[in-house]
């Protein structure tokens, strides 16, 4: 729009782009989620596969070497936590008799101080589970369908991932195309601009997993908990999911410890992870992350609710980085760098001088 448009027209008109790329991005969710894991794991690869080319392998050879070692890497990994699986498994039975026996007891703890008898409790108990049954089609349904999404996703987002990496100069051309009045150099380096702030923030991520599975590995090892390394290891890699993930690998172990040890034993891997987290999230990732990803904790926390929102949990994964590359490509562009400056970190105030 000129600037003879009055400004009622002009917010008219943003405020109908914006809602129609939500709309967009919230129809489109299955298609731009594989596009956005893609183009991710593309930024990530880029510096191997570009390492490779200069070694004299073929741009293809190259990209297909890096994905193959990738998908490798993690499935290794893959198979030691289902070693761990298989073992724990195996004790299941056991598992089972000891939560007989804490289930019998809440029973009569239940029984004796809130005069509910062990008659009425299975009742209830009998009921929900056939409500849960009533509901069963509906949940082997969406479980069907979310594996069927994630076994597309394993599939689709290495080939994805291969063009991206291999059709790139294309892409710069058509970036220079839909750009003219930009020079050639300010938007390659807005592209490695890009490129190095993803790898910078999932690298510093792979590190924080890394110290956080160490850390609650040593913690659940010293409050006894059975498997230590594996669920120490698992709240590390559910960091991909912020706030919540090490929450939801840290239930495991805080039930284990409740069946088999003593609810002291459950508090304390409840304070252990509370206390990790804490030091996660305000000296950890700001240290290995915080450099690589300026952004300010309100926009933080705003576009992990946006991406909850749009995309659910995938939407959480990808927020952060998305939001980074905006941020570059705001900063890179005059007339959107006041947005750039509000995703970024906040200034110090100034101290206050005092007079003489």
């Amino acid at each position: 729009m000129s600037n003879n448009t009055s400004y009622s027209t002009r917010l008219s008109g943003s405020l109908i782009s914006m809602a129609l790329l939500i709309a967009a991005a919230y129809l489109l969710q299955d298609l731009l989620i594989l596009l956005s894991f893609a183009l991710v794991l593309s930024l990530l690869l880029l510096p191997a596969s570009k390492w490779m080319e200069s070694k004299g392998l073929p741009r293809a050879l190259a990209i297909f070497v890096a994905i193959v070692l990738t998908f490798a890497l993690i499935s290794s990994l893959l198979f030691v936590a289902g070693l761990q699986i298989m073992e724990f498994s195996s004790e299941l039975p056991l598992f089972a008799k000891k939560t007989e026996k804490w289930v019998s007891s809440l029973q009569s703890f239940i029984s004796s101080n809130f005069n509910i008898s062990r008659r009425k409790q299975m009742l209830e108990l009998s009921n929900e589970l056939m409500a849960l049954l009533k509901n069963s089609g509906v949940i082997i349904s969406t479980t069907f369908s979310t594996a069927l999404h994630a076994i597309t996703a394993l599939i689709l987002v290495p080939v994805f991932t291969f063009f991206f990496l291999f059709y790139r100069d294309f892409f710069e051309q058509f970036l220079q195309k839909v750009f003219p009045k930009t020079e050639g150099q300010v938007l390659t380096k807005v592209m490695e601009k890009t490129g190095s702030v993803v790898q910078g923030y999932l690298v510093g991520l792979l590190v924080v997993m890394l110290i956080v599975g160490v850390l609650n590995s040593v913690g659940f090892w010293w409050i006894g908990v059975e498997y230590p390394v594996f669920f120490g290891f698992l709240t590390g890699v559910l960091l991909l999911i912020p706030y919540i993930g090490i929450w939801m690998g840290a239930l495991l172990p805080i039930l284990l410890s409740l069946i088999t040890l003593s609810p002291s034993h459950a508090l304390a891997v409840v304070a252990w992870v509370a206390a990790a987290q804490f030091i996660e999230a305000n000296f950890i990732t700001p240290l290995v992350v915080g450099s690589k990803v300026s952004m300010n904790p309100m926009v933080a926390m705003l576009a992990l609710l946006c991406g909850e929102l749009l995309w659910g949990i995938p939407g959480l994964i990808l927020a952060l980085p998305l939001t980074a590359v905006m941020k570059v490509i705001f900063d890179s562009i005059p007339s959107l760098e006041p947005y750039g400056f509000l995703l970024g970190e906040a200034p110090e105030r100034a101290k206050e001088t005092k007079a003489p």
